[in-house]
This record gives C-alpha cells, sequence and structure tokens, in this order.
C-alpha cells in the first residue's frame, strides 16, 4: 500500500507530490503508520509508539526488527516529521 509519510492533509502540494514522501508498505504497517503507532527512524528502522502494547503487535505480527529496504537522503526529513507529529506519545 502506497502511504504518505507526511500526510496529504497537512502537506503542501509539493510535499503531496513529492515521491520521497511515500513508503510501499504493508497493509497491516501502513494502517499504524497512519494512526501513528509506528513510525520509522531515518535509516529506516521502526519505531513503536508507547501506546502499541507488546501483545498487540506479536497478535499483529508486527516484528521488532522490522525495517525499510532504503532510506534515501530526502525520505529523512519527512520521516522525521512523522517522528515529531504522527507517532503518538
Amino acid at each position: 500500500v502506497a502511504s504518505h509519510i507526511k500526510p496529504w492533509r497537512v502537506a503542501n502540494n509539493q510535499e503531496r507530490l513529492d515521491t520521497f514522501n511515500g513508503l510501499l508498505l504493508l497493509p497491516n504497517y501502513d494502517k499504524l503508520f497512519d494512526k501513528g503507532y509506528i513510525s520509522f527512524d531515518t535509516k529506516g528502522r521502526i519505531i513503536f509508539s508507547n501506546f502499541f502494547p507488546v501483545s498487540d503487535r506479536l497478535l499483529l505480527q508486527i516484528r521488532k526488527d522490522a525495517h525499510l529496504v532504503k532510506v534515501s537522503d530526502n525520505h529523512k526529513p519527512f520521516l522525521l516529521y512523522h517522528n515529531q507529529n504522527c507517532l503518538i506519545q
């Protein structure tokens, strides 16, 4: 599933169309990412919200060693935005 990193509703027109403001995620990761239960750091490693219990992670088979395959320097500002503004703390 194609997912915007910086959400469409808060992005400007240039950011909405920027290919680096997007990730291809499996549907379960996409939904959790959109809802702020997971994010990814600038090296592509998964980050979990404090409100996403380990029991739920196991149930949904969300691996703690999950990571993005490739992160470009152009992705990093969008990932930082998501970490600071979208991840539920």
